[in-house]
């Protein structure tokens, strides 16, 4: 009985809170919903001193490249050779300031923050199971795929083409991802979309509900899944959102 009322507390808790701030949780990146251009390097350059050297050396290459296809090529290649070390699935951008690990959502979002930043007009493309990044500069479309530090920088027409059209069908699903299919079944949306800032932050905190459930540990992978709708109420969030909430009050009640 006990238990039970414990978790309902929990459950409350996480509800009705107007934001789960990062600072209360210590697997939470202390990264802010954006509010100026800057924002969200105001934040990481407090985090992380390689990443206050790139945004240094990016900053001097603007002064002389300005917006251009070079100065996109610049910010994605420096930020392999000085933040980006080592692809891992799950990681969030403190992870990348502390540990050099980075996947789709984190190294996009780092990605994008440096775009922004310096003016740059771009697209966050939200797939089913991908994200990455497209880029407008001098009447071209550039496409940055983050997980490939050798060729994610992608300016050849037909290479675009390609790429493009890999995603906008859905691809194929990825073990880690086995929940949602399970839940979504032959109802799995093939997702194309363009999103925010805000949304790709959501996302980050989605994809840790995703990891603490493949994890078993369905309490911390609801309040994750709390934070993703504070931030994006896509309607997987939502789903998987209340598949937890379900799981957790059965729990409770046995």
């Amino acid at each position: 009985m006990h238990k039970a009322l414990s978790l309902l507390v929990l459950l409350l808790m996480a509800s009705v809170s107007e934001t789960v701030q990062a600072k209360n949780h210590a697997y939470l990146s202390t990264i802010s919903t954006p509010s100026e251009p800057s924002s969200l390097l105001k934040s990481w350059r407090m985090d992380s001193e390689d990443f206050t050297i790139l945004h240094e050396q990016l900053n001097k290459d603007f002064s002389k490249f300005g917006r251009t296809k070079k100065m996109v090529k610049n910010i994605f290649y420096r930020s392999h050779q000085r933040i980006f070390r080592n692809y891992e699935q799950f990681s969030m951008a403190q992870d990348t300031f502390t540990s050099g690990a980075y996947d789709c959502v984190s190294g996009s979002l780092i990605l994008a923050g440096l775009l922004e930043y310096f003016g740059f007009e771009f697209d966050i493309i939200e797939t089913t199971y991908h994200v990455f990044l497209k880029v407008e500069v001098a009447n071209e479309d550039v496409i940055l795929e983050v997980t490939d530090p050798l060729t994610g920088f992608i300016s050849d027409d037909p290479a675009r083409k390609t790429y493009l059209a890999k995603y906008s069908y859905g691809e194929n699903i990825s073990s880690p991802w086995g929940i949602l299919a399970s839940i979504e079944g032959a109802n799995t949306p093939a997702i194309f979309r363009k999103i925010d800032l805000q949304s790709l932050i959501g996302l980050q905190y989605f994809n840790q509900a995703i990891n603490h459930y493949n994890k078993e540990n369905e309490l911390l992978a609801y309040q994750f899944s709390v934070s993703a709708l504070k931030m994006y109420k896509a309607e997987r969030i939502i789903g998987f959102s209340e598949f937890l909430k379900h799981n957790l009050l059965l729990s409770a009640s046995r």
